[in-house]
């Protein structure tokens, strides 16, 4: 009897460690002509415990519009899942704005639970720079300038949704001779895994009907898994 309740008492204290500890997520862009690489850390517990995940962009494919990129995984995943090539195309990016909306429409007072959970998110660092020319100088001083405008735009919307920790640092140096396409970012946030699953469970609460057909490659399997379920 004492074992079980010592055993109850270690889950308890396990779940709540589990809701206060704070997931840090570092990410890193980087773009240079044809090269392009992407990095996703995320730690917790200051980095005892840390899953990092690399995209680095292969090509873009000739025999259909997508882009292959390589998926490198550090972890405790099996060997053959760690580094695996992969393609996204226009038909992948279509299959996700529509479970997106699928998943809007069934969820009601969807976007109070999401602004609420986005204010719980920490900005500590934001570092985004560019370096951007087309040959022409006219041309790349509205260039310059629409790239301006859409930095500010996301930068005021980060500012409105998110708690803002630092101070943005975004840049754009103009190319006015030769045509250069080079950008840099670095982004990272803080929250605690408790706000998730608040959040989480609200957006279940707010589910409205069953579960509906998707499309994009990750959420279809749901469907699957729910068709294997009913078999049974």
């Amino acid at each position: 009897m004492k074992w079980i309740l010592f055993i109850l008492l270690f889950l308890v204290l396990l779940f709540l460690l589990i809701l206060v500890t704070k997931l840090t997520i570092f990410i890193e862009a980087n773009h240079s002509q044809d090269d392009d690489h992407i990095k996703i850390k995320f730690s917790i517990w200051f980095g005892l415990i840390r899953y990092t995940i690399n995209v680095p962009m292969v090509a873009v494919d000739n025999e259909t519009p997508s882009i292959v990129f390589k998926k490198e995984k550090k972890g405790n995943v099996p060997t053959d899942e760690k580094k695996k090539k992969e393609k996204f195309s226009v038909h992948n990016l279509m299959d996700n704005l529509h479970d997106t909306k699928v998943i809007l429409q069934r969820v009601t007072d969807l976007v109070p639970v999401f602004k609420h959970f986005l204010k719980k998110i920490s900005v500590s660092r934001f570092e985004w720079h560019s370096h951007i020319g087309v040959g022409d100088a006219a041309h790349t001083g509205i260039i310059t300038g629409l790239g301006w405008s859409i930095k500010g735009t996301i930068v005021g919307v980060m500012s409105h949704y998110l708690n803002l920790k630092t101070h943005p640092e975004y840049s754009i140096t103009p190319s006015f001779q030769v045509a250069v396409s080079e950008t840099r970012l670095r982004c990272m946030i803080h929250f605690r895994i408790g706000y998730a699953m608040v959040a989480g469970i609200k957006a279940i609460k707010r589910w409205r009907g069953g579960l509906p057909k998707f499309k994009s490659q990750t959420l279809s399997k749901l469907n699957d898994a729910d068709s294997d379920k009913k078999s049974v």
